[in-house]
């Protein structure tokens, strides 16, 4: 059965958060391929950004509590793709 293969996050990150570390630090979560941070908006103490995790049968769980740990807020989740290919 094939899980989670492509997560997009709308999230906010703390200025004092690096969005280099925070990619970094995703993808070495297990099962984690790829990490792309996309921000679109900087506001006086966050950044707004888009945040697409792709990989193989991935963990919401362990990526919200990877993400949240970090100081990261998920504000909704965009998209996602199940199933054996993904979508585009």
């Amino acid at each position: 059965m094939a899980g989670i293969r492509r997560i997009l996050l709308d999230i906010l990150i703390p200025l004092q958060v690096s969005s280099i570390d925070l990619a970094t630090d995703i993808s070495k979560i297990s099962g984690v391929d790829n990490v792309d941070i996309s921000i679109h908006e900087v506001e006086r103490k966050v950044e707004m950004a888009k945040l697409t995790i792709v990989g193989d049968e991935l963990d919401f769980e362990t990526l919200k509590s990877a993400i949240e740990n970090k100081g990261v807020s998920i504000q909704s989740v965009d998209r996602v793709s199940c199933g054996k290919n993904i979508i585009d």
